[in-house]
């Protein structure tokens, strides 16, 4: 393990492939980390989600409320795209040893509300280890071993673990997690139909409110306007298109909502600072 100031941490990368990105769901990282009596944490505003389990000792966990739990072993607490909270080293009989996934794609709130986390319900506790631990294992072996081509065992591995998730909390009475949150239905609306030029308007429609409530509300949450969202959506998926095909600038300003090349090409120059033909060279 490499040791850091604040814990001694493994990290594997997984950059998904096309492939995978089209089965809605696929994981980007995984680790264990080992937290060191100054470790604390806090969750970014980002599009990616994650699953943290406590494998030993306890942490400190404060949500998006403010309030504060303590979280022993056998406990996971998810990561949802704006959602904050908070969680550092709490005092055990052994340093706080967690085990963590992160992934991305526009069915991971459903998955995770389907288990059963969500804002309200951010962690949940009395997993088997025995069960779940080998599906963690399963993946750190072949992230560390990861090929460059284009297959599906990481995807799988991933549905595999959360599956087993489903099926004890089931066992426990989570799968019937409570309703997704105006901020997440909006985030997952936003996620999915981004490249189908929907407007800020479309999104607050979706969430029962005016524009100038729900772009007040996102933000205060957020950090950032709704608008810079869908923005930062759309230069992502172009980047990726950039990078990954072959497609013409117009095929890409299609792609993603704007009406030609040259109106892709501005908001584009002006969001990186260089401009789509730059982007393929480097």
């Amino acid at each position: 393990m490499l040791e850091l100031p604040n814990e001694f941490r493994s990290m594997w990368w997984h950059r998904p492939t096309p492939l995978e990105k089209l089965w809605g769901i696929w994981p980007t990282t995984i680790g264990l980390t080992i937290a060191k009596p100054t470790y604390r944490r806090a969750s970014p505003a980002i599009s990616g989600y994650g699953l943290i389990y406590i494998d030993g000792g306890a942490m400190h966990f404060i949500d998006h409320a403010g309030n504060e739990h303590l979280l022993r072993k056998n406990t996971i607490f998810c990561i949802i795209p704006g959602v904050l909270h908070q969680y550092y080293y709490a005092e055990s009989e052994q340093p706080p040893r967690m085990y963590w996934i992160t992934f991305n794609g526009k069915h991971s709130l459903q998955m995770l509300n389907r288990i059963g986390f969500s804002e309200e319900t951010p962690y949940l506790t009395g997993w088997d280890e025995s069960r779940l631990l080998p599906y963690l294992q399963s993946m750190e072996q072949v992230f560390a071993s990861e090929e460059n081509a284009d297959r599906l065992s990481f995807v799988l591995l991933l549905i595999q673990w959360f599956d087993e998730l489903l099926a004890q909390g089931r066992q426990r009475g989570y799968e019937n997690a409570p309703n997704m949150s105006i901020l997440q239905s909006s985030i997952e609306f936003m996620n999915i139909h981004f490249t189908s030029g929907i407007r800020v308007q479309d999104v607050a429609q979706h969430a029962g409110m005016t524009r100038s409530h729900f772009t007040r509300m996102f933000t205060e949450r957020m950090g950032f306007s709704p608008k810079t969202y869908l923005q930062r959506l759309r230069m992502e998926k172009a980047m990726q298109y950039l990078k990954e095909t072959s497609f013409t600038l117009t095929e890409i300003a299609l792609a993603i909502s704007y009406p030609d090349a040259y109106s892709f090409s501005r908001a584009f120059s002006q969001y990186y600072g260089f401009s789509p033909s730059q982007a393929r060279d480097f």
